[in-house]
């Protein structure tokens, strides 16, 4: 059967649509940024592929053509949904414009050259049939129907294929982006699924990065299908049944309803109603004070250490009891109204003004005669205990150094950038757990032992000396800490800064039974922009991933606790200002593995079987019309 030429008016805006491509690439990514924090439009990921589908697949099918212009689109995307990473250039006092040119620009074009080779795919390998009208002159009317049946049926199959292969090679690409070796997991294009918690639900079983397929399947069956619908109209000059994305949204309607309901067993009041549940009031706390006013108190020595955190926390507790207490009140009838006091204080990465010292191989504490240790373990924090009437465990940032030991000689092995939690008011009583997924310049040098000048910028640029930079820790046991007031104890899965963005790094702490993921982070190097409400969002999908709930306390930026069904119990009231959050963690004594926790990113797995099967497919092709 011959086929007809693209219509006049088709062939116009093509022509049209080439002479733009590139601008349209860039708005078009720049668009797909609104659908995440601060802007937050989430309904964009259902649509905001469908300019660069329309760019890619009306052009010449050439792999560096898609390359580019997919290239654009993540730069659009990417220099619009993390500008905020040119605050670093205040805190390190270079000039905007320069750091634009040096650092954020080639970064996002690194995460650009992601979704570049996406695009490079989709443009040649995974590229829809885009079989033209059937030539239906001189046919009578029921043989010209007969013969766009037939083109539909051809081009639903051809579109179903075509979705599969772009959503599973997008998961690829946003996989090598998140956990692969650029390890930036924001903002992928599952993440903007999070309003209404109903089908982000599923990253509990596939993970929060093959989320991205969901919305991308959809995106490519409505473009195909509104092709479809718009040619067989334009040809049969009738209707056509455009059954692939009917099916398409019963299964996503299936998925909705079925999300909902975890959702709901997932609920801080479903789990707080069961008798396995424990109810654990926790406080987080943040002074809001950014990297340069930090690292100016450090040179100048008007630091006034803890004494802030230590004020900011009992005013905390105050007032979180008198609210308590005015609530019973104004609900004297209900005399089962619980009053909670908070079992668990958080403080920020970084908080404590003092460094550990710590024996490598025993975990003992060495040097029991640092001046602002002993007056803050054997001081402040007894006073602070005293003054709001109850024991705390207390969870803090600090920078650890740890040595081994032969009689009275120290070796130092290096410092960590660790979680320490405090369950007592003496040196024995304390644990500690260190970062594993460091962050390159912001907390260690590379080849720094051979550029001995890298370390020393760094000294002066930030004001810390850290020699060969911060060491990753390492280890998989899970924290314990008391519950202050009852007989048990809680598993503390620590995520120190950034490692609540990849849930890869926090498997290997589950354990079952009662666990909470704690988060310190300290995002004053962002100062008060996007970049804490974008943490937060994506630490959300931890919870859904290993059903877990989290509290993060976060110097300048957002203090929270989260349901493990990635709902916020509370939040700070205003995070661009010193504050605090509390709330009553539903734990659950009974919790066990999730598919996520068992076996990781599986489903991302899968979709790289699916792109590599195309890739054989396409050679195949290749080589019997050679």
């Amino acid at each position: 059967m011959t086929t007809s030429p693209l219509p006049s008016s088709a062939s116009s805006f093509s022509t049209k649509l080439s002479k733009w491509h590139w601008l349209l690439s860039l708005l078009s990514g720049a668009i797909m940024a609104l659908a995440f924090e601060p802007y937050d439009f989430g309904y964009i990921v259902w649509v905001g592929l469908l300019p660069i589908l329309t760019i890619l697949w009306t052009g010449p099918a050439k792999f560096w053509r898609g390359f580019f212009m997919a290239w654009l689109f993540g730069m659009g995307w990417y220099s619009v949904s993390f500008w905020w990473i040119h605050n670093v250039s205040y805190v390190f006092n270079i000039p905007l414009w320069l750091f634009l040119l040096i650092a954020f620009l080639p970064l996002m074009a690194v995460y650009s050259a992601m979704v570049g080779l996406w695009g490079g795919l989709l443009a040649t390998v995974i590229r829809p049939r885009l079989e033209k009208g059937p030539d239906t002159a001189g046919l009578r009317a029921e043989q010209r129907k007969e013969a766009w049946r037939a083109w539909a049926f051809r081009d639903t199959l051809s579109t179903l294929a075509t979705a599969t292969g772009v959503a599973a090679a997008l998961v690829c690409v946003e996989w090598l982006r998140s956990s692969g070796t650029l390890a930036f997991s924001w903002n992928t294009l599952g993440m903007g699924m999070y309003h209404g918690l109903s089908l982000v639900q599923w990253a509990e079983f596939i993970g929060t990065t093959a989320l991205s397929f969901i919305p991308a399947f959809v995106t490519v069956i409505l473009w195909g299908a509104g092709r479809r619908a718009y040619m067989y109209f334009k040809g049969a000059k009738s209707h056509c049944r455009i059954w692939d994305f009917y099916a398409t949204m019963l299964v996503l309607f299936m998925l909705f309803i079925g999300g909902m309901f975890i959702s709901k067993a997932y609920s801080p009041n479903a789990l707080l109603r069961k008798d396995s549940t424990l109810a654990l009031p926790v406080l987080a706390v943040q002074i809001n004070k950014d990297q340069h006013e930090k690292i100016r108190e450090l040179r100048t020595g008007q630091s006034r250490g803890n004494a802030e955190l230590v004020q900011l926390s009992e005013t905390a507790y105050q007032e979180v009891m008198q609210r308590q207490i005015r609530k019973i009140q104004e609900n004297e009838l209900d005399l089962a109204f619980p009053l909670h006091q908070p079992a668990w204080l958080i403080w920020p990465e970084s908080a404590l003004s003092f460094p550990l010292f710590i024996d490598a191989q025993s975990g003992r504490y060495l040097d029991r005669q640092h001046r602002q240790a002993v007056r803050f373990l054997t001081t402040d924090l007894p006073a602070m205990q005293q003054h709001i009437a109850m024991p705390v465990v207390l969870i803090a940032g600090t920078d650890e150094h740890r040595y081994t030991t032969t009689g009275d000689m120290w070796e130092r092995q290096g410092m960590f950038n660790s979680m320490v939690c405090f369950t007592g008011t003496d040196f024995e009583h304390l644990q500690s757990a260190s970062k594993q997924h460091l962050m390159p310049f912001g907390e260690y040098i590379p080849l720094a032992d051979s550029c001995e000048w890298l370390s020393n910028i760094y000294a002066e640029v930030t004001g810390t000396q850290v020699g060969d930079g911060i060491r990753p820790g390492s280890g998989s046991e899970p924290l314990m800490a008391p519950v202050p007031g009852k007989n048990e104890n809680v598993g503390i899965i620590p995520a120190v800064c950034y490692e609540d963005t990849v849930g890869t790094k926090l498997t290997k702490f589950i354990r079952k039974g009662p666990q909470v993921i704690v988060n310190i982070s300290n995002d004053a190097w962002f100062r008060d922009s996007a970049c804490g409400a974008q943490q937060a969002r994506n630490a959300a999908f931890r919870c859904i991933e290993l059903r877990r709930p989290m509290v993060r306390s976060a110097n300048m930026g957002y203090c929270c606790a989260i349901a493990p069904n990635g709902a916020i119990i509370n939040t700070q009231e205003n995070p661009h200002a010193p504050g605090y959050s509390f709330a009553v963690l539903p734990v659950d004594r009974n919790a066990g593995f999730t598919v996520f926790a068992l076996f990781g990113d599986w489903a991302v797995a899968v979709c790289f079987l699916i792109v590599l099967a195309f890739l054989v497919l396409f050679f195949l092709r290749k080589k019997l019309k050679a």
